[in-house]
C-alpha cells in the first residue's frame, strides 16, 4: 500500500473515531520494527489537527528514530501546533540538518512549505510561549488555594449581570437551588463546587450574561487581551444548558475532548470551540479552583483568567464597541 493511500485510510479511521483499528495497525508495525510506517502514521493525526496524538506516536519511537529527517519534521510540526513552539525549534533545525528543505504535507494550506520559514516562526514564538507559561505558572503558585467559605457579591457586581430574555429563561435559568441540588451535582461531577458559585446560583440559577467580557491577566500586544463569556451554567439539570444538562460538562469532556481538569462552567459565542472552565488541576477536587479559558481550535490551549470564581465574576463587564471601531 502506498503512503498516500495509507494516510487516506488512517484519516477515515480517525474521523470515525476507530482508534482500536489504528492501534492494531501501529502495533503490527511495531512488531515488524517498521519505524518508517509508524512515523508516517503520525501524519494522519497531524493532517486532522490531532497534534497531541501525533506526539504520542512519535514519542514512542523517538529513541530509535530521531535521526530520521521525516521524524524530525513531523515531531517539530506536532510540537509547534500543540502550543510548544519553544520545544519545536530544535527539531525544525535538526530536520534542516538532515536535509529537509521543504515540508511536503502541512495541516493547513496557509502554512509555509519552507523549513527556513518555520525556523523563523519558531524563533519568534518560542520565547513568547516561554514568557506566557512562566507568567501563568507564577500566578498559579501565588494564588490562595484555601477554600473561600463566606461569599457576598457587591450589588454593583450583580447590577446588569444577566441578560434575561425569553431564550435565556427557557434554556438556562433554573429553579432556585437548595443545598441538596448542589450535593447531587457535586456527586455527579466529582468536584466540590466553589461557595462563590453556589452564592451566585442562589441569586439566579444560570443564564445568559449581559456583562459578557473578561480581560485576561496576560497583556501583550501579540496576545489576546479579552475573552467573551456568553453564559454561566446553573445546577438545574432540567435545563439543557446546565452543568449536568444535555449540553453540560459531560458533553464537553467526553465528546468535544476538552481536557479533564475540572468543570465547564461558562459557554462562549463560538458554540463550544472555546470554553471557560473551573480548573482543579493544582488544588484537587475538594479545593478552590482557578478559572481558565480553553481554546479548542488552538489545540485546547489553556489560558489563566482568575484565581477563583468570585474574582472572575467581579471582573466581568459589558463590552461596548467604540463608534470608531
Amino acid at each position: 500500500m502506498k503512503k498516500d493511500e495509507f494516510l487516506r485510510k488512517l484519516n477515515t479511521f480517525i474521523r470515525n473515531e476507530n482508534f482500536a483499528k489504528i492501534d492494531e495497525i501501529i502495533k503490527k508495525f511495531r512488531e515488524e520494527n517498521n519505524l518508517e510506517m509508524i512515523c508516517t502514521s503520525s501524519q494522519a493525526f497531524i493532517n486532522l489537527y490531532e497534534y497531541n496524538e501525533a506526539i504520542k506516536i512519535l514519542d514512542a519511537i523517538k529513541d530509535e528514530y530521531s535521526e530520521n529527517g521525516e521524524f524530525c519534521i513531523r515531531y517539530a510540526m506536532a510540537l509547534y501546533n500543540s502550543n510548544k513552539e519553544d520545544k519545536s525549534l530544535e527539531w525544525f533545525e535538526k530536520a534542516k540538518e538532515k536535509g529537509i528543505k521543504e515540508i511536503d504535507e502541512t495541516s493547513s494550506k496557509y502554512y509555509p512549505k519552507s523549513i527556513d520559514e518555520w525556523i523563523k516562526r519558531a524563533k519568534l514564538w518560542g520565547p513568547r510561549r516561554i514568557e506566557k507559561n512562566n507568567f501563568e505558572k507564577e500566578l498559579r503558585e501565588k494564588r490562595n488555594k484555601k477554600l473561600i467559605l463566606e461569599v457576598n457579591f457587591d450589588k454593583n457586581v450583580l447590577k446588569g449581570l444577566w441578560y434575561n430574555d425569553e431564550y435565556s429563561l427557557k434554556e438556562y435559568v433554573g429553579k432556585t437551588p437548595i443545598d441538596e441540588d448542589f450535593v447531587k451535582v457535586e456527586k455527579e461531577l466529582g468536584y466540590r463546587l466553589p461557595e462563590s458559585y453556589k452564592a451566585l446560583m442562589r441569586i439566579q440559577n444560570g443564564g445568559l450574561l449581559r456583562k459578557n467580557t473578561f480581560e485576561v491577566p496576560f497583556q501583550r500586544d501579540w496576545s489576546r487581551d479579552l475573552v467573551d463569556v456568553m453564559s454561566i451554567y446553573g445546577v438545574d439539570s432540567n435545563k439543557i444548558y446546565s452543568l449536568c444538562g444535555e449540553f453540560g460538562n459531560k458533553l464537553w469532556i467526553e465528546e468535544w475532548k476538552y481536557p479533564n481538569i475540572g468543570i465547564a462552567i461558562c459557554g462562549t459565542m463560538t458554540g463550544g470551540h472555546d470554553m471557560i472552565f473551573l480548573d482543579y488541576s493544582d488544588c484537587g477536587p475538594e479545593g478552590e479552583p482557578c478559572v481558565v479559558h480553553i481554546d479548542q481550535e488552538g489545540d485546547y490551549e489553556i489560558a489563566y483568567l482568575a484565581d477563583n470564581f468570585k474574582e472572575f465574576v467581579e471582573g466581568l463587564f459589558e463590552y461596548k464597541e467604540d463608534e470608531d471601531d
